[in-house]
């Protein structure tokens, strides 16, 4: 994992601002809602003749960062249907590794870091 995280620093040191600051505000958005549903399923009876396939998967959101280096983040929010139990999962592939969702938050304390330290920002009086 330790080499993973810093690889993932480097991927971000490779991004333009833009690129980081784009990248923290997904983040953001993921983070709330993985926390909404990290422990989420549900049953439903609407949909009678899609819930009898066996298994359904619906990617509702997808994010794509790379850099020049061939360094990619995808970062996929599913829902997937069995039956009729309902459940929504995060799928993060690092340069074609599938990672833990506690990449993503080492990520995104880096980029919070980055973004709000006090030393690299002149202050004004």
């Amino acid at each position: 994992m330790e080499d993973a995280i810093k690889q993932g620093q480097l991927f971000l040191s490779e991004l333009t601002a833009e690129e980081r600051s784009c990248l923290y505000n997904d983040l953001l958005s993921i983070k709330d809602v993985y926390l909404c549903n990290k422990d989420t399923s549900f049953y439903t009876f609407r949909k009678i003749r899609r819930a009898t396939k066996r298994c359904a998967e619906c990617r509702k959101r997808t994010f794509s960062y790379r850099t020049e280096h061939k360094g990619e983040l995808l970062i996929s929010q599913i829902h997937e249907q069995k039956r009729f139990k309902n459940h929504y999962r995060i799928q993060i592939l690092f340069n074609g590794q599938e990672m833990e969702y506690a990449f993503l938050e080492n990520l995104l304390q880096h980029l919070h870091n980055e973004h709000f330290s006090y030393n690299s920002h002149a202050i004004y009086a």
